[in-house]
């Protein structure tokens, strides 16, 4: 349900901010916006090898477009993880598409 709602009423744009970093952004039909932040990830930040060209969510604002979600689609609380999975999902497959 949430995916739908995103898919219907936010244009989704990626934008390369630099060499290592990408920025989706999510822009609502009401003039709401967010955005998800991707960052190259860089060894030592796990113990774990990393191949190259791995990115990984550095930071994301999506206070105005919840809210949205909230006031106009009666979103309770109960439905933020969804939501939050849903905008991940959306940017990755965004990120996936555009990025290579």
């Amino acid at each position: 349900m949430i995916r739908e709602i995103v898919e219907k009423n936010f244009k989704k744009t990626l934008t390369q901010v630099d060499e290592k970093n990408y920025k989706v952004t999510f822009e609502g039909i009401g003039g709401e916006t967010g955005y998800v932040h991707f960052k190259e990830a860089k060894n030592g930040w796990n113990n774990k090898p990393i191949s190259q060209n791995v990115y990984l969510i550095s930071d994301a604002d999506l206070f105005q477009i919840i809210n949205f979600l909230q006031k106009y689609m009666s979103l309770d609380e109960s439905k933020l993880e969804e939501v939050r999975k849903a905008f991940i999902d959306i940017s990755f497959e965004l990120f996936d598409e555009l990025s290579h």
